[in-house]
């Protein structure tokens, strides 16, 4: 289940699609259709009620959204690059905390 899914589907809807795979083959296609159904009405209610919010274009959140959706082999590649971006952003604050201690004091213009 995706965020989304969790935001606008009832428990009913995500037990559904938990239970599709177990169900007899013939049975799987016309639900499988129905849920679809059903998850676009949830949509579009939700959206008319509720005002998309964006994130912030952050490189390590993104990344970490990511990370359950990639396949095993790439996560390691994906939590890589997670530290590589909050680590970017730490050094990044460091140093201009560093170079501000030993900018020339404007003042005395």
């Amino acid at each position: 289940m995706t965020l989304l899914d969790e935001m606008i589907l009832p428990k009913e809807m995500q037990m559904m699609k938990a239970f599709l795979p177990f169900l007899p083959a013939n049975m799987q296609k016309m639900l499988a259709i129905y849920i679809k159904w059903m998850e676009l009405q949830y949509t579009i209610e939700y959206f008319q009620r509720h005002i998309p919010e964006q994130q912030a274009p952050d490189m390590g959140n993104l990344m970490k959204c990511m990370k359950g959706l990639v396949p095993p082999e790439q996560q390691a590649q994906i939590e890589q690059f997670t530290d590589i971006f909050e680590n970017m952003d730490m050094y990044r604050d460091m140093f201009e905390g560093f170079s501000s201690a030993f900018a020339p004091d404007q003042e005395g213009d």
